[in-house]
Formats: C-alpha cells, structure tokens, sequence
C-alpha cells in the first residue's frame, strides 16, 4: 500500500503535460510531521498542491462506503 504514490509517479511520468502535476501523486501521503511516505518529507517541504490533494482524498475516504467501515455524513467529514 505504501508504494502506491510511486508506482503512480513511475506510470504517469512519462506523460509530458502531467510532468508539472506530479508531486501531487508521488506526495499527498507525507506528513507535516515527517513521518509520511514516500520520502518522509517535512513541513513547507511537502509540495503544497499535493496538502491540497491529501484534504480531498482525506475526505473522500470518509464521505466514501468502504468494505471496512460504513461512510460518515458529510457534516461529521
């Protein structure tokens, strides 16, 4: 699970126009903290488009049905 942000930047590296998109992909699982994947980046560090992208990923897995636990209301997200 942890080397999906690299199997994505190693697919859609070789598409030139997304090129400029890709620390979204490879980083949106770092941590302010350091202690996220895939490089343990830190703070500012982290690409700030690829925050943007963890908030909405963050969310989508909360508002989502999963086979493991049931949605939250998008009040409670």
């Amino acid at each position: 699970m942890k080397r999906h942000p690299v199997y994505a930047y190693n697919m859609l590296d070789p598409i030139d126009y997304l090129k400029p998109a890709l620390d979204i992909p490879y980083c949106h699982h770092e941590r302010w903290d350091g202690s996220g994947y895939p490089r343990g980046l830190k703070g500012n560090d982290i690409p700030l488009p690829a925050c943007i992208f963890a908030v909405a990923d963050v969310y989508d897995a909360l508002t989502s049905n999963r086979p493991y636990c049931k949605a939250w209301s998008k009040e409670s997200a």
